[in-house]
């Protein structure tokens, strides 16, 4: 059994998936654009999804993330208010993700070293997710 999160977006998948392979050294394991699916006849033909992003999925280390553009408005939003919690093996990792992922984005709470832990801090990137960034003793 393997637990599977999903990140829901509105046509920003593809420079999402950009980022975060910058951000947290990820590779996508599978991308399908809407015309993938168009011309395998699991959709119609709908000029306005061509280019949106079908199905993908990226690799977190071990950990499998879904992202498509094609999601109800719901799902976007909840997106937007789940905390993604990350957890680095140095500082110097957390470090390089909290910049990269705050380069157009929103600082939440600048990086810190609390006594019960390396580093730590929280970042909204430019697409509105939030990140907790932490690496423990």
């Amino acid at each position: 059994m393997k637990f599977i999160q999903k990140l829901c977006f509105s046509g920003e998948t593809e420079e999402a998936l950009e980022l975060y392979k910058r951000a947290f050294g990820c590779t996508v394991r599978s991308l399908l654009h809407y015309s993938d699916a168009v011309i395998n006849g699991w959709e119609k033909l709908d000029k306005e999804k061509e280019l949106l992003v079908y199905h993908s999925e990226i690799m977190f280390g071990e950990q499998e993330v879904r992202m498509s553009d094609l999601s109800d408005e719901a799902d976007v939003k909840l997106t937007k208010e789940v905390k993604h919690m990350i957890g680095f093996d140095t500082a110097d990792e957390v470090e390089h993700a909290y910049q990269v992922l705050s380069e157009g984005g929103e600082i939440l709470k600048p990086l810190e070293r609390p006594p019960y832990m390396v580093i730590i801090g929280e970042v909204k990137d430019r697409f509105g997710v939030k990140w907790e960034l932490m690496c423990d003793f």
